[in-house]
């Protein structure tokens, strides 16, 4: 039985290490993509958003391989809390990131959470999937994980994924 045991915890660790290299390699095969790893530090506004923008939540950006700048997010819809978990609520909207280099990369970010409309508390998790840019983000691709708490005044969000730039 021991090594049964012994043998089950082998298969599912090599399982898992070749699902973690097989993911970390797609960028690294592809000379166009890079992994992103950074961290999103915003909160919500009334002041300094994109036009007929009532309110948006702008914050900065800090990450590896010159992922660094500003962001701003856009509300673009706001789900109803399914029954089965009434203290979640999906939401929708675009993130725009903005890089020292005047480049942009823009993403339709969706996420899921228990993030109190009020005091901002809670925490969501989320996806972003990104859909173009200018500059060197130009006709750029790719896909983010989130995961977002609050801290006193605002949203950190760990952003996970990667980026592929357009073939020229």
């Amino acid at each position: 039985m021991r090594s049964l045991r012994v043998g089950c915890t082998a298969v599912t660790g090599v399982t898992v290490l070749a699902g973690v290299l097989a993911y970390t390699s797609l960028a690294a095969a592809q000379p166009r993509c890079r992994d992103i790893s950074a961290t999103i530090r915003d909160k919500v506004v009334t002041e300094g958003c994109p036009p007929l923008t009532e309110a948006c939540v702008i914050g900065t950006v800090e990450g590896r391989h010159g992922f660094t700048g500003t962001t701003v997010f856009v509300l673009g819809s706001r789900g109803e809390a399914p029954p089965t978990a009434p203290d979640q609520r999906p939401v929708s909207g675009t993130i725009t990131y903005t890089f020292r280099d005047r480049s942009t990369l823009t993403a339709l970010e969706t996420s899921i959470g228990n993030v109190n409309q009020e005091t901002g508390a809670g925490h969501a998790g989320g996806t972003q999937q990104f859909t173009g840019g200018t500059g060197r983000y130009g006709d750029s691709t790719g896909f983010a994980y989130l995961a977002q708490h609050f801290e006193v005044d605002h949203f950190v969000t760990s952003v996970q994924g990667e980026v592929c730039r357009a073939q020229r």
